[in-house]
C-alpha cells in the first residue's frame, strides 16, 4: 500500500497539469486512476490507487503549498519585450575584458536591454536587436559561437523574494513545456523571473503566464 501511494504521488507531482486540476477538484479521479494503472503497470490495484489519489486531494500541505505559489502569480506584474538578440561567445580572459567594455563601448541608451550570463565555458549576451551589430563587432569571428535573432522575453516581478520559495521555477517551466514552448534561457534573481524564447512563441507564453494569475483566483479557498 505504501509503495503504491508513493508511486501515485510521484506520478501526480511530475505532471503539473494533473496536479493543478486535481487540487482544484477539476479532474475525474476514476479516470486518473485508470490512467495511472495503465502507465505504471498497476492493473489490479485500482482501490489502492484511488485511495492514494484521495489522500493527495485531501492533503492540506500540498494544497497550501500550491496556493502560496498561485497567490504569488496573482500579485505579480508581467511585462514582455520583443526584438531581442543573443550572442554566445567563448569564455577566456580576452572575451571577458570585451564583455566588461560593452557598457561603455557599445553606445547603449539608459533604457537599452543588456543581460549577461557567464557560464563555465561561454558567456551569453542578450541585447536589443538594434544594438546587435555594435556588440558583435567588439568580438572576433573566432570568439563567437552562435548568434540568435527574433527573440522575445517575459519578465515576471513577484513582489517577493522567490529564491526562497521552491516550485516557482518548475511550475512556469512545466506550463511552457506542456504548451510546446521551448525556453531558450531563464533566470530567477530575487523578485524577478526572466524567460527568453523565440519571438513567435511570445504571445502564447504571455497568455500562459497571465492564466497562472487567473488560476490564483480560482484556487480553492479551503486550502492553506
Amino acid at each position: 500500500m505504501t509503495n503504491i501511494n508513493s508511486i501515485v504521488w510521484n506520478y501526480i507531482d511530475g505532471r503539473t497539469e494533473i496536479k493543478k486540476t486535481l487540487l482544484a477538484r477539476l479532474i475525474n479521479a476514476s479516470a486518473l486512476a485508470r490512467k495511472i494503472a495503465e502507465d505504471e503497470s498497476l492493473e489490479g490495484s485500482m482501490d489502492a490507487i484511488m485511495s492514494a489519489i484521495r489522500r493527495y486531494e485531501g492533503s492540506r500541505e500540498k494544497a497550501s503549498f500550491y496556493k502560496r505559489i498561485y497567490d504569488l502569480f496573482g500579485k505579480a506584474r508581467v511585462s514582455a519585450k520583443t526584438r531581442l538578440a543573443s550572442i554566445l561567445v567563448r569564455k577566456n580572459d580576452e572575451t571577458r575584458r570585451k564583455v566588461e567594455s560593452i557598457y561603455s563601448g557599445a553606445g547603449l541608451r539608459r533604457d537599452s536591454t543588456l543581460r549577461i550570463f557567464e557560464l563555465t565555458n561561454y558567456i551569453k549576451i542578450i541585447a536589443d536587436e538594434e544594438n546587435l551589430g555594435q556588440i558583435r563587432d567588439m568580438f572576433s569571428r573566432g570568439d563567437i559561437e552562435n548568434v540568435e535573432k527574433d527573440l522575445g522575453e517575459i519578465t515576471i516581478n513577484y513582489n517577493d523574494d522567490i529564491t526562497k520559495i521552491p516550485g516557482v521555477f518548475a511550475l512556469v517551466s512545466n506550463e511552457m513545456a506542456l504548451n510546446d514552448i521551448s525556453i531558450i534561457d531563464s533566470m530567477i534573481c530575487h523578485r524577478e523571473h526572466i524567460i527568453l524564447m523565440g519571438e513567435e512563441s511570445l504571445e502564447k507564453a504571455l497568455k500562459i503566464t497571465l492564466n497562472l494569475a487567473r488560476t490564483h483566483r480560482r484556487h480553492p479557498s479551503g486550502a492553506g
